[in-house]
């Protein structure tokens, strides 16, 4: 009888163990709507901050030249520099969703500073409880003081809170947990305002750091929004600004942003010079028919 019950009984601890896996599902914010506050805009991509990943023709941008006061959430140590804390920003928020723990949200972000060295301009993105207004999670951020030494994000932004109870790490992870490098390139863009094309050093350590990929989890099912933003430090001057983008973003979707046409394409020079050829014909043709005429 031992022997005929033994499989009876494997077989129901079996069909005992075999829960559900829980599988998480891509979390998409595509039907979000987005109100800026300072300047945002859309944008498409140029040799300085390329077309992103995504393959989107058109990305959004949070820009710190037209921005206002009091925009950021973050409070800063000065550390001592003499310099003040935050001035003008920008950012943009999305209207809530609902989304379940384990489910996981893709984001798109490349930030680009003219300035540094003590004017620590800085780049932030959140996800925010839409009930208690409290930041759920950091889900990127950059700062334009280390440019020098590549350490522009997450650039020691959060573990200079003055509120030491806050999370000082993010809770994303940028570029599949591989590091994050930065490349020294121009700063020609027209978000920028009047310091595109420029830098405050010689040695131009300004620039894009790329497109970098934040991955985040929901570690619990609730109601949230999303908040991206650039602030600069100490003065208005050498202005910094945050491109950033996500699968389904849509034009439509923002109101009240500047939309950046595409860059010009220039044309060929063969094709330039042929035009100059065939405009100087024609022109010479009329001139004949004048003398003709006369």
């Amino acid at each position: 009888m031992k022997n005929k019950r033994f499989p009876l009984i494997a077989l129901s601890l079996v069909s005992t163990l075999a829960i559900p896996a829980v599988h998480a599902s891509i979390f998409s914010v595509s039907d979000s709507t987005w109100t800026a506050t300072g300047e945002v805009g859309l944008i498409y991509g140029d040799s300085t901050i390329h077309s992103p990943p995504t393959g989107n023709s058109q990305f959004g941008y949070v820009t710190t030249s037209g921005g206002i006061y009091g925009s950021s959430p973050l409070v800063l140590r000065d550390e001592g520099r003499g310099t003040e804390n935050q001035t003008n920003g920008s950012r943009v928020q999305s209207s809530s969703f609902n989304a379940s723990a384990n489910d996981t949200l893709t984001l798109n972000f490349n930030y680009i500073s003219t300035d540094g060295r003590g004017y620590d301009d800085y780049a932030w993105a959140r996800l925010v409880n839409a009930e208690t207004k409290d930041t759920e999670a950091w889900l990127f951020t950059a700062r334009s003081t280390n440019s020098a030494n590549g350490n522009v994000i997450p650039g020691n932004v959060l573990n200079r809170q003055v509120d030491n109870n806050l999370p000082d790490a993010l809770n994303a992870v940028l570029n599949d947990g591989n590091s994050v490098g930065f490349d020294v390139a121009g700063t020609d863009w027209a978000p920028l305002g009047g310091s595109s094309g420029i830098c405050w050093d010689s040695a131009n350590t300004c620039g894009p750091t790329g497109w970098i990929k934040s991955a985040y989890s929901f570690t619990a099912s609730g109601s949230y929004f999303l908040e991206f933003g650039v602030i600069n430090w100490g003065d208005e001057a050498y202005d910094s600004a945050l491109a950033f983008d996500f699968g389904g973003l849509q034009q439509v979707n923002f109101s009240g942003v500047t939309i950046v046409p595409p860059p010009a394409v220039p044309l060929p020079g063969g094709f330039i010079l042929m035009s100059i050829g065939m405009s100087l014909m024609s022109a010479m043709c009329l001139r004949n028919k004048a003398r003709g005429r006369a």
